[in-house]
């Protein structure tokens, strides 16, 4: 009886023991198809470090790249520093030119009034000469004395200073120095002068020429109301001598009537100038008239100084006619009411 029951619970068993036979073998092909994936997982990464090996020598690459273009934009910007700076050095040159390019861009003028301003301006400007240097005068009255017939001309102080060397001298108002007027012939003319009076802090002198020949038309030098009428923008010839040539204007303005320099008082003009400038005349566009008398000029920089040439300074109106009263001669002073009329007048005198 017991063995029957037995051999019953086997047979009955074996469908179980199939069933997870088959389960063991299902279970052991999943696990197989996971080494499968678990492999080609680590096929993908192995791939990945290697790419990402790569791709970091690649950002090393380009670090390097970056570091030397980064170097070469530093020194980029080096140069373009020393480039500005020369640029700065040069800006008062190509403004001074830009000025001087305007100033004989051609204007059209009536052939009278090119005559008139060839008589008025030009005309009484002339060169002083010297050994060592050279600078302008304006002739501003002409009459007669016991010594002859005779001619007073406006100059700067420094101008015959340098000419005549007044260290080596102790009678400066006996030394004679070569005026120079080259437009009264083919020829140029070659007088003596010499230094009359001077004032040293306003920068001007007063010029003596003894002789009886025509030298030409006179400067109208202008009454001292024409000072108010002088202002920023009015329109001026400067005329003088540059580097000893022979005199020739330049059109400009008034670019400041208040300027000062070591406690005296300038008009600062844009009419291009340059050495030998020094002593001759700003005139007013309009009338013709001497209203100063043109003194000195800017530079910019130390080691090659660039004249600054649309920067220059004239002795104003108002300290001509004060000096020219306080030494005695406010009878070559214009009148008020007729200006032209002691110019006439003066050109007429024997």
């Amino acid at each position: 009886m017991t063995t029957t029951v037995v051999a019953v619970g086997a047979l009955i068993g074996l469908p179980k023991i199939s069933q997870l036979a088959a389960q063991v073998e299902q279970q052991d092909g999943q696990l197989r198809l996971l080494n499968g994936a678990i492999e080609s997982l680590t096929t993908q990464q192995q791939w990945f470090h290697h790419g990402m090996d790569i791709y970091q020598q690649e950002l090393d690459q380009q670090a390097q790249v970056l570091g030397h273009q980064e170097e070469v934009i530093q020194n980029g910007f080096e140069r373009m520093d020393e480039s500005f700076s020369a640029i700065k050095g040069l800006r008062s040159t190509v403004e001074a030119q830009a000025v001087t390019t305007a100033s004989l861009q051609p204007r059209v003028l009536p052939s009278v009034q090119r005559a008139n301003l060839r008589r008025d301006v030009l005309q009484p400007v002339f060169q002083v000469s010297g050994e060592e240097a050279v600078g302008s005068a304006v002739l501003v009255y002409h009459g007669s004395d016991e010594e002859g017939a005779y001619y007073l001309a406006l100059s700067c102080y420094h101008v015959l200073r340098d000419i005549v060397d007044f260290e080596h001298t102790d009678t400066p108002h006996e030394v004679m120095f070569d005026t120079i007027f080259d437009q009264l012939g083919k020829e140029p003319v070659t007088i003596a002068g010499r230094m009359l009076a001077e004032n040293i802090d306003a920068d001007l002198a007063l010029i003596r020429i003894n002789t009886s020949r025509d030298l030409g038309h006179l400067a109208m030098l202008a009454p001292l109301q024409q000072e108010a009428l002088v202002e920023a923008f009015t329109p001026v010839y400067t005329v003088g001598c540059p580097l000893g040539t022979s005199a020739q204007a330049t059109r400009g303005e008034v670019t400041r009537n208040d300027w000062v320099v070591d406690g005296h008082d300038y008009w600062m003009v844009s009419s291009p100038a340059y050495f030998g400038n020094s002593g001759g005349g700003v005139f007013l566009a309009e009338s013709h008239e001497l209203v100063g008398i043109f003194s000195k000029i800017y530079t910019h920089g130390t080691y090659r100084p660039q004249v600054v040439t649309h920067m220059g300074l004239a002795v104003p109106l108002a300290t001509i006619h004060a000096w020219l009263q306080n030494i005695g001669y406010g009878h070559i002073l214009p009148s008020v009411e007729h200006p032209e009329l002691r110019m006439e007048e003066a050109s007429s005198a024997p």
